[in-house]
């Protein structure tokens, strides 16, 4: 980011606008918007900015703009922005302004630019602003557009009625967080009735503002176990960006990626509690009492797990734990690994022809794959995904031959399954661990195994860069 978004104060200030065309006269009326003091600069002036003129709006001087210095006759100067077609005049305005410590805008010269207009969505006191930096206008205006459509015209009132609540509510709920999440509800029932006055508010229940503040200020808080998906942030749903974007405190696992993590509410406090294989960074008892203590202290707990949480994520582990201490909570169901890897990698899990039956398995915990039915597993015609098994790569290979699976089985290695640095291997089971060696494979990491897995080399649709275009393959011999 180039360019610091700021709201400048222009009331009554003096903003000078040198040009009299289509152009000048956009940007005249953008600024008249604010009440700023307009005086425009030029040899000539269309109609539109005389009627400005005529109706007292503005001051027009008609004037030789070569002849720049005449901007001396002007004191207090807070803004110039310059609108003429004429490079050398802008060139000038430019140098006067550096000169002078004036800031200046010159239309379609970004160069001669200290600051830039945007694309505005007016719902005043609400505004939106949209910015290129200059790159593309036309992009600005294509999203200026969406946003437009996405934002009710009577959302001005509603940021009115807020306004004539605040002191009310700041002195009714001491609590920060409690007023900001009175605030939340708030705005949730913004299909009240326009012509319900501030002092008057009721939610759609019929509660008054005194009910609304006692309940907020006795109100628990509650735990959210959200599943973050495979990685990909555009593969969140919904319900999670929302919890994300209202949570207090966010605890999350060690693999969930930057750009989930920035979805999350500016303020919030974030909490690695991310477990790696032999590496547990925070004991899964102490993740459920700060589960529990944030809770209890009135926070919005978010429990951020790498794809669901009810799939080999310990969610279940967690909800027992705050059911147990009468504690509110929720499950946002995410897009498990299996399922979002394998369909980045352009592998069915099921298929008519291959594989009536699929199975999920973890081979992280040490404890317990030594009790795995392994006969069951090692079944034809079914597909086994296997999550967190680049390290017990070898038992896996043994077991499953030893009970029936053929050693030139088709298997795919994803790492990285839905993120820009996706990488599918494949080849057949009796190499999986030279493959895992031998391509440096690296967690996260989901291992297909079953004649699914052939279809990564066929149907390899998820290309986010050119480089990844092609699969690092080891191939299957026949």
């Amino acid at each position: 980011m180039k360019y610091l978004p700021i709201n400048i104060k222009l009331k009554n200030q003096l903003v000078v606008v040198l040009g009299g065309g289509s152009v000048a006269t956009r940007k005249i009326k953008s600024v008249l918007n604010v009440a700023a003091q307009v005086v425009c600069l030029s040899d000539a002036f269309n109609n539109d900015i005389k009627q400005l003129a005529q109706s007292n709006q503005l001051t027009l001087i008609k004037h030789d703009l070569n002849d720049i210095q005449k901007l001396d006759d002007f004191s207090h100067i807070r803004l110039i922005i310059s609108a003429t077609s004429n490079p050398k005049i802008n060139a000038a305005a430019y140098n006067y302004a550096q000169l002078n410590h004036i800031w200046i805008n010159t239309v379609d010269q970004q160069e001669l630019c200290d600051f830039l207009t945007p694309a505005i969505v007016d719902r005043s006191p609400v505004v939106v602003a949209i910015s290129t930096e200059g790159a593309s206008p036309v992009l600005a205006r294509i999203i200026k557009q969406k946003i437009e459509f996405l934002m009710p015209f009577d959302l001005g009132r509603l940021a009115i009625k807020a306004r004539a609540l605040r002191a009310l509510i700041k002195s009714s709920i001491p609590s920060f967080n409690n007023r900001r999440r009175f605030w939340e509800q708030y705005f949730n029932w913004s299909h009240l009735s326009k012509s319900i006055l501030p002092q008057e508010f009721k939610t759609p229940n019929g509660q008054t503002v005194t009910e609304i503040i006692s309940t907020v200020n006795n109100t628990q808080g509650k735990v959210s176990l959200v599943g973050a998906g495979p990685g990909n942030p555009e593969l969140l749903t919904l319900k999670a960006i929302k919890v994300l974007q209202t949570a207090d405190v966010v605890l999350h696992d060690q693999l969930i990626s930057n750009e989930i993590l920035k979805l999350v509410r500016k303020d919030a406090k974030l909490i690695n509690v991310g477990k790696q294989a032999g590496h547990h960074k925070t004991k899964q008892e102490n993740i459920n009492q700060q589960l529990i203590q944030g809770a209890q202290s009135g926070l919005h707990v978010c429990r951020l797990k790498g794809g669901d949480s009810f799939v080999f994520g310990r969610g279940g582990e967690e909800v027992l734990a705050l059911n147990a201490k009468n504690i509110e909570f929720e499950i946002v169901p995410g897009i498990t690994a299996a399922v979002g890897c394998a369909a980045y990698a352009g592998i069915p899990l099921t298929h008519r022809d291959h594989a009536q039956s699929l199975a999920f398995i973890t081979a992280h915990c040490s404890d317990s794959i030594d009790t795995i039915d392994w006969q069951f597993y090692a079944k034809n015609k079914q597909t086994l995904a296997v999550y967190m098994g680049l390290i017990k790569a070898d038992l896996l290979v043994s077991q499953l031959t030893k009970h029936g699976k053929q050693p030139n089985e088709w298997v795919a290695i994803i790492e990285n399954g839905t993120r820009e640095n996706q990488r599918t291997v494949t080849g057949q089971l009796n190499q999986l661990p030279a493959m895992i060696i031998s391509q440096q494979i690296k967690s996260p990491a989901l291992i297909v195994i079953g004649s699914v897995a052939q279809y990564a080399n066929q149907l390899d649709w998820y290309k986010p860069h050119t480089k990844h275009s092609k699969f690092n393959t080891y191939l299957k011999s026949a």
